[in-house]
């Protein structure tokens, strides 16, 4: 009976990578990226901005046509002010058992212009990571923390409860932030090939162990 366990696993693998399409793709699929360009052109609220493109977008990563995991919105903690509700869209990938597998904050483009903001964006998604990293399943939390397009990749250790990047505070309490306070951290163009890598390698390694479950 242990050998015929051991013989369907991979199976079972298998048929889970093969209802992901990002698993096998190459790229983002035209329409997606058109979707993107049509609508954060448009001068509306940010929600009416990137919502569609970003629950699109992670539809496609994690299947479409697959029942094991679902996209939902996510309400702000109620430490977060009412005016700080309208600077973001939340959206987190859950598992069948409902249960949170990656998270995504996503946040106008002009968030990476400014240090304070930039801040406020890091300490933000921490603040999530506060509240759901104990009820993730797997070994790691994968979130995305995006500002416009552009991503910084956050990861949880879900036993020892370790962030990365690590923390980076303030260099001094009593003074302003310096001009160029995490600058560059929001490096990769998630549209790019370099982001439709990045997204294959989280999301490959999120199949992974939903499937080792």
């Amino acid at each position: 009976m242990g050998s015929g366990h051991h013989a369907l696993y991979p199976q079972s693998l298998t048929s889970l990578s093969l209802s992901v399409p990002l698993t096998t793709d190459t790229a983002w699929p035209a329409g997606l990226l058109k979707i993107f360009e049509v609508c954060r052109h448009e001068l509306q609220p940010l929600e009416n901005r990137y919502y569609g493109p970003y629950n699109k977008l992670l539809t496609y990563c994690f299947g479409p046509d697959s029942y094991e995991f679902f996209i939902a919105p996510h309400s702000p903690p109620a430490e977060f002010s009412p005016r700080d509700t309208v600077d973001f869209v939340f959206l987190i990938v859950f598992d069948i058992q409902r249960r949170p597998v990656l998270m995504a904050e996503i946040k106008d483009d002009a968030w990476t212009t400014r240090a304070d903001l930039r801040f406020k964006a890091d300490e933000q998604i921490r603040q999530r990571y506060d509240s759901m990293l104990g009820d993730c399943p797997l070994p790691r939390l994968w979130g995305l923390s995006l500002l416009g397009t552009s991503l910084r990749v956050y990861c949880g250790d879900v036993v020892t409860g370790d962030v990365e990047p690590v923390f980076e505070n303030r260099p001094s309490p009593s003074r302003i932030l310096p001009r160029n306070f995490l600058e560059g951290a929001w490096n990769i163009d998630i549209l790019s090939q370099e982001g439709f890598a990045k997204m294959k390698k989280i999301v490959g390694d999120i199949v992974d162990n939903v499937a080792a479950l």
